[in-house]
């Protein structure tokens, strides 16, 4: 993870600010540690002989190496040293997710229960959502909120990656390989169904994956098929609005964001969200029962 000197080409996936481009490498390798970490406590059963503790202390173990790993790292990496590390982008990035997270767990949380029959049973006391939202009896365990900031940590970081080597190919960021006289609307209804597809898939596949009957007794959904199919798309809404906020996050040549400019559109992205599910319930009704 070392910085990128000016003689080494410019990639076609990574930011071309060195900070960012750092966290994003950083945060897409780390991915595949806590991932196998999810599986195997899955696979195993441990998650059935846990109490309150063993979930929250996992959760956090999981989670907290995207911000420890890049502030011990701070001063030693040049591509990082050259920003204070509270204007750096790793910083602003999980800032940016753990708000988006917050408001998606405490609140919207309710929407997955009511709408699309998702289901708890985690053997957890420790619980934190909110107290005026959702029709049912529905619990957020509290080791949710640190393991969704992995998640969607990596899920983000992903996504953005993908995004900007569509649009690069595309010739709508720079390196461009097309002309610059091509058409760009065309290009841009390309790039906005690449976000879509990226979306959609990304949910589909957390759904499919966290449906798991190695987990079946502790996390399900009323109706699978209906979820993989329909609810995906209800799920896919939290990224379609977030992906291309996060994306000008430090992005050149864009400005630089300060940390209270990752919140404020951090938190409105998260009301963007609560106003489009709610829509959503008032046209699909609730998908299982």
């Amino acid at each position: 993870m070392s910085e990128q000197t000016s003689s080494s080409p410019p990639s076609a996936w990574l930011s071309a600010d060195p900070g960012k481009a750092w966290a994003e490498r950083f945060f897409l390798l780390y991915s595949p540690v806590w991932i196998a970490a999810v599986a195997a406590v899955m696979l195993s059963g441990a998650l059935r002989r846990w109490g309150d503790a063993g979930f929250m202390t996992f959760a956090v173990a999981v989670s907290a190496p995207l911000v420890l790993v890049p502030a011990l790292l701070h001063r030693r990496v040049p591509a990082l040293a050259r920003t204070p590390w509270y204007r750096s982008y790793w910083l602003k990035f999980n800032l940016w997710i753990f708000l988006f997270v917050w408001v998606g767990t405490y609140f919207l949380t309710h929407y997955f229960f009511d709408v699309l029959g998702m289901r708890y049973a985690f053997p957890t006391r420790w619980t934190l959502d909110a107290a005026l939202v959702g029709r049912s009896d529905g619990a957020v365990p509290l080791f949710m909120y640190p393991l969704t900031q992995a998640y969607f940590v990596s899920y983000h970081a992903a996504m953005i990656v993908a995004l900007r080597r569509v649009r690069r190919a595309l010739g709508l960021a720079a390196p461009s390989h097309l002309s610059p006289g091509t058409a760009r609307w065309p290009r841009r209804v390309l790039l906005a169904l690449a976000a879509l597809a990226l979306a959609y898939g990304v949910a589909y596949a957390e759904t499919l994956f966290m449906a798991s009957d190695a987990i079946s007794g502790l996390f399900w959904y009323a109706d699978k098929p209906r979820m993989l199919r329909w609810g995906s798309l209800f799920y896919a809404c939290y990224f379609l609005v977030s992906l291309p906020l996060l994306y000008r996050l430090d992005e050149p040549p864009g400005p630089t964001f300060s940390p209270g400019r990752a919140a404020l559109e951090a938190l409105a992205a998260g009301m963007l969200v609560f106003m489009i599910l709610d829509a959503l319930a008032l046209l699909l009704g609730p998908l299982g029962a």
